[in-house]
């Protein structure tokens, strides 16, 4: 056969399309050998057209950047990254679904590790912890790794874990409490429940996360009204907590205003099987419209019967639990902060199921202050354990709620949590069948949660004589 011979211009267009075509397959030879490891798989996936984060306003958090302000990625933007402080252990777990991590160590000496993720990986992580620890939480995130290391650094565990409060608790405000434990209305905290459920998600970057929220304000105002010393705020002063805010109601103490006693349950939900869709379906019953029930019930007894506290309380619904526990660590830093002296904080996450033959419900023993585990004990002993009502206790992990916020920030702070059944916690939580359907259509196991929460508003806050005004509320729908 003849040998081909092409012109000058034939051969420098086959060399043209030999060239790219070369470079082509070279391409896809690099993304796949890229894809045989979690590094390889995590840039191709943000090279191969994903969208790249875009900077919104990040709010400085006082005690984590004082001056500077970063930029924070967008929650919409799934591939975001986020970096998340976690124990070794739970990293241990997830190391796939991270990378560039560093040891160090909290105040107490456990072992942390900051990592980077991503954002669609969040719901992974909360995941493997709920599977496989069979807990809730298991680490804070930040948009940056200068704040995740800044918090680690400025950990105050150990001594809010140790610390004896000069405030002192005693048991000495029975005329009130045994008033108030009586009136807790099981229909309420159902109603709430019911209501704050019936939202599709109260996802922390959703329309309904921040709808959800203002809501909650709306209705404590409600319970407030008449009572022109009681403020309610949103507060937004969180970087990573999307358009969520938090709520916060604040009742001023009399004698000791500037002692702060706190009751706070997060009001956001999360479906664990599709966790970045801003539509997914999460309405959490339980985890944690039961929480924010159980503060608004509280909250309508007090106000109702026309108490007011010695000390300062503030009730809080907190922005952005299930991704990272971000709208309570940017409350306890901001008090920090701020020198703002808060002596006791109750978290209230979970309160509305028990199945079988376990205790009505259980201390959580770590990461807490250790006089106020004990006051808790005695104001369960004291108020409940006369109802025929049971304790236990229980080991959270690290980060597994939002009173780890105010332990971190030197605060001193306690978590009772429900029962559960024989083989752990509710087995519905981050799914789209966290109703009140799966737990019995009641509110019944809340009812006793909101009188430990009585009881404790009554012993801490103790009371200043009576006012009129804050009659008892019909639940507004909006």
């Amino acid at each position: 056969m003849k040998p081909i011979i092409l012109g000058p211009t034939t051969f420098l267009f086959s060399l043209l399309i030999l060239t790219v075509l070369l470079r082509a397959d070279s391409s896809r030879a690099v993304q796949a050998a890229a894809g045989s490891s979690p590094a390889g798989a995590w840039k191709t996936s943000r090279e191969a057209g994903a969208p790249r984060a875009s900077a919104v306003r990040n709010v400085a958090v006082p005690a984590l950047t004082p001056t500077a302000q970063s930029a924070a990625s967008s929650p919409t933007d799934p591939f975001a990254p986020v970096y998340i402080v976690t124990s070794r252990d739970t990293w241990q777990g997830i190391r796939g679904l991270g990378r560039e991590a560093v040891t160090q160590h909290d105040s107490t000496g456990q072992p942390l590790v900051i990592a980077e993720t991503r954002a669609d990986r969040l719901g992974a992580i909360s995941e493997h912890v709920h599977v496989n620890e069979r807990r809730c939480g298991g680490y804070f995130a930040f948009p940056t790794r200068a704040q995740a290391e800044a918090f680690v650094q400025a950990d105050r565990a150990r001594q809010a874990m140790a610390t004896s409060m000069l405030a002192g608790y005693t048991l000495d405000n029975q005329a009130t409490v045994n008033r108030w434990l009586p009136q807790v209305q099981e229909q309420r905290l159902y109603d709430t429940i019911n209501h704050l459920s019936g939202y599709r998600n109260r996802y922390f970057a959703s329309s309904h996360g921040k709808t959800s929220a203002e809501w909650i304000r709306t209705h404590w105002q409600s319970l407030a009204a008449g009572r022109s010393d009681i403020t309610t705020e949103l507060f937004t002063a969180c970087s990573n907590c999307g358009t969520q805010p938090s709520v916060i109601l604040t009742i001023p103490g009399w004698d000791l205003p500037n002692e702060v006693v706190v009751l706070g349950a997060h009001l956001d939900s999360i479906n664990g099987s599709n966790p970045y869709d801003p539509n997914q379906h999460a309405p959490g019953a339980d985890d944690d419209a039961s929480g924010i029930a159980t503060l608004t019930e509280t909250l309508r007894i007090a106000l109702a019967d026309g108490w007011q506290p010695r000390r300062t309380v503030k009730f809080m619904g907190y922005a952005a639990e299930e991704v990272g526990l971000r709208g309570s660590n940017a409350i306890a830093q901001a008090f920090r902060a701020s020198g703002v002296n808060v002596v006791s904080v109750l978290q209230v996450d979970m309160t509305n199921y028990k199945a079988g033959a376990v205790t009505d419900m259980k201390l959580i023993s770590d990461y807490s202050n250790t006089e106020l585990k004990a006051f808790f004990i005695t104001l369960f002993d004291t108020y409940l354990a006369p109802m025929g009502l049971t304790r236990g206790s229980v080991a959270c992990g690290y980060a597994c709620s939002d009173h780890a916020s105010w332990t971190n920030a030197g605060y001193p702070a306690a978590m009772m949590f429900e029962a559960g059944d024989p083989n752990g916690s509710f087995r519905y939580i981050h799914t789209p069948y966290d109703t009140l359907a799966t737990m019995g259509e009641s509110a019944q196991h809340s009812v006793k949660f909101t009188q430990f929460a009585l009881a404790y508003l009554g012993e801490t806050a103790k009371t200043r004589g009576r006012v009129t005004g804050g009659p008892a509320q019909v639940l507004v729908m909006p």
